[in-house]
Order: C-alpha cells, then structure tokens, then sequence
C-alpha cells in the first residue's frame, strides 16, 4: 500500500500556526475527552484527547490558554476488509517540531499502545518520507520483538501474505516491492501482527 508522497495536506494545515490553532479549537468544541496510554506522562498543560468516534487522538498544548495547539496527531481507522482479520491502520500522523523534546518517543509509544489494543496493524496508502522511516523503525522493532510481519500484495481476487522473518530480508527484498511512485503501490502494504496470520 505504501505508495510514496513528497508532502501531505494535513503536514501544511498543521504546521501552519493559525490553521493549527483552528483545528484545535474544533477539536475540542466537538466531543472529545481525556485519553490514558501506559508509559506516556505528559507535562503541565498537554493533554491526551481522542474524539466520541475514538477515530482521532490528539495531544494538545494548553501553554497559551487562549489559543491552544495540536502538538501531536493521529487518525486511525479499523476495519475487517483490508486482510479478512480486524485491524488498525494509522492514516495520519503527525507531530510538530515545536515540541521536539516532549515528542521523542511519542509516535512509537502511540504505535505500540494501538498495536496492544487492536493486535493488527497495517501501513496505510500513502507515504510521506518521514512515515516509510517510521514503518521501517516499526518493522525493525517487531522483528526484534518476534511479532509477525508481513508483506502484503491485495487485489480484488486475493491477498497474498508473505511473512518477513529476518531484517536483510526486509531491507533485501520486501523494502524495494512495498514502496514506490506508482499507484499501483497503494494496494502493497506492511503488516505487523502480535498473532500469526
């Protein structure tokens, strides 16, 4: 699935300070409420939120009360379809480079806590560079951690798995076929499982 972008229209809304401050005001004047990830303690003024849908998780940066910001943001989306079992799929991610301190770590603390809760998780369409970087390390760190990883080729007839059991092997092999320029990259995709598939 991972087919490659150079930039992502949310990268631009959210790195712009006045449109940053917008969405944060519209998340939370719409129904969100305090979320709780083990291992993440958040300094004075940030605070974990998800939305009433649980589809959107944000840490905002309360330092300047008036007009708060999204320091942190993800999208998930849960399905069955994608490889006939549920799974969790991050379609956005995103993470300001104001907050560089409070935010090393964060992305994978986030990852890790979605793959304990949901078991599968998958690499979505689209790539920026800095997100095939952020499935690489994730990859590494499920082989590492002995949880299943998988290649993935889906078409309308069939999904192929292909389980990934070494590093050389993803960096030889699995790395050159999952990602590319083409459309036709969006239906190759990653997967990492805490059960075999």
């Amino acid at each position: 699935m991972p087919q490659n972008v150079q930039q992502a229209d949310f990268d631009e809304v959210l790195r712009k300070p006045s449109s940053n401050k917008t969405q944060a005001k519209r998340f939370l004047a719409q129904y969100s409420v305090p979320y709780r990830v083990e291992n993440i303690t958040l300094p004075n003024k940030f605070e974990l939120k998800i939305n009433k849908k649980k589809k959107s998780i944000r840490l905002i940066d309360r330092t300047d009360s008036e007009n708060p910001r999204i320091a942190y943001a993800v999208d998930i989306e849960v399905t069955n379809e994608t490889i006939h079992h549920k799974s969790c799929t991050q379609v956005i991610v995103w993470a300001s480079p104001r907050n560089e301190e409070l935010l090393i770590g964060f992305p994978r603390k986030i990852f890790n806590h979605l793959l304990q809760s949901y078991v599968i998780m998958i690499t979505d369409k689209q790539q920026t560079p800095d997100g095939k970087r952020f499935w690489e390390r994730r990859i590494i760190q499920a082989l590492d951690d002995e949880h299943y990883v998988y290649f993935c080729t889906k078409n309308k007839a069939e999904t192929d798995l292909q389980r990934i059991f070494k590093e050389d092997d993803f960096f030889e092999i699995f790395e050159p076929m999952g990602w590319g320029n083409d459309k036709q990259h969006q239906h190759k995709l990653f997967v990492i499982s805490l059960t075999e598939l």
